[in-house]
């Protein structure tokens, strides 16, 4: 007698295992200010052997540029960037230990830095290696050992990459945009501001100008103003 094969429950429970294994990796973004003339660095613990991509993008201040320095743990410099609105590396790690990341605005006399910053770590093809944990739980097995089930093994195995995948360029995508959407927004907030400041000065130079045209013309008709004495001469 042959049971029934639940797949939906076997999806249920590998999707059980491999939240776990997201959670053992790191994928961090952050949107720092870097003031005038300082630097901002950032230390993490890494491994050798594996593969980092770092993403950085000047949001606002300035002229939209940073200088951006990579340490390795001995302190050599691994990766450098002078004066870039943004970048987009991807190394891979010969020591381990803690690195460091620093965004530096030192060059700058007046304006702060708003920058993001990501880092995570990525396989071969350039994917972030949460991924490899379907990989790891529907890796291929014996064909003599799952007989009629290593079909649907391997089905479940694709529809997992395939899903995962797609997930994360819909994630890069949305920081992309986010970024966009702040880029946007502050610069919509300083023309606002800007828009203000110039009507208020504005406005009370229109109130000056009235009150003193008032006030001349009146100056005008009065015998005993001297205002308008001196406006009228010495007739």
């Amino acid at each position: 007698m042959f049971c029934k094969v639940n797949w939906n429950l076997i999806l249920f429970f590998l999707t059980l295992l491999i939240i776990p294994s997201y959670s053992s990796s790191f994928d961090i973004e952050l949107t720092v200010l870097v003031p005038a003339h300082q630097r901002e660095c950032f230390h993490q613990i890494l491994e050798a052997g594996k593969s980092i991509e770092v993403v950085y993008e000047v949001v606002t201040g300035g002229e939209l540029d940073i200088n951006y320095w990579f340490y390795s743990p001995t302190n050599r410099v691994l990766q450098s960037d002078f004066k870039k609105r943004d970048g987009h590396q991807t190394t891979k790690l010969e020591e381990t230990g803690e690195y460091r990341f620093c965004l530096d605005n030192s060059f700058s006399r007046f304006s702060q830095k708003q920058v993001y910053f990501s880092l995570r770590p990525v396989n071969e093809r350039g994917h972030s290696q949460m991924g490899e944990a379907t990989e790891f739980l529907v890796a291929p097995t014996d064909p003599e050992e799952l007989g009629d089930m290593q079909n649907k093994v391997q089905d479940i195995r694709e529809t997992f990459e395939r899903i995962y995948d797609n997930l994360e360029t819909a994630q890069r995508y949305q920081s992309v945009f986010k970024n966009y959407e702040v880029h946007d927004r502050i610069t919509i907030e300083n023309n606002f501001d800007r828009i203000n400041f110039w009507s208020v000065i504005n406005l009370s130079l229109m109130i000056t100008v009235t009150v003193i045209q008032v006030i001349t013309i009146r100056s005008l008709f009065e015998t005993k103003s001297a205002y308008g004495k001196f406006l009228r001469g010495r007739n």
